[in-house]
């Protein structure tokens, strides 16, 4: 059970490693997959053991660094989404330029 942890951690470790922004939406799906079946392993792991006491150490380390790069990955589709409105945003703009109405308290005629 520990080794399969122990696999699965370093399976996400070298995943987060090697992030790109070209296989992004294929590497996020293939994270959640992996987290998803960490935490079904971690629910069902026995209490502490000292045959595998070095490989818990070692999973305690690399989880350390891969939450670092998930809140980095995280961070980068944060701004990758704000870019995305307010591109979405301008791009309208230049499309129909007088969709947008001022509220500053001016009155316009629309029979002129």
């Amino acid at each position: 059970m520990i080794s399969e942890l122990y696999q699965l951690t370093d399976e996400i470790y070298r995943l987060t490693q090697t992030f790109s922004d070209k296989n992004r939406e294929e590497n996020i799906k293939k994270l959640e997959y992996l987290l998803l079946k960490r935490h079904d392993i971690i629910e069902k792991l026995p209490p502490k053991s000292r045959d595998h006491d070095w490989m818990g150490k070692k999973i305690v380390e690399m989880n350390k660094v891969i939450d670092q790069k998930l809140i980095l990955i995280r961070h980068q589709i944060v701004v990758d989404l704000r870019l995305l409105k307010t591109k979405k945003k301008h791009n309208n703009s230049y499309v129909n330029p007088y969709e947008t109405k001022s509220f500053d308290g001016m009155f316009y005629d629309k029979k002129n």
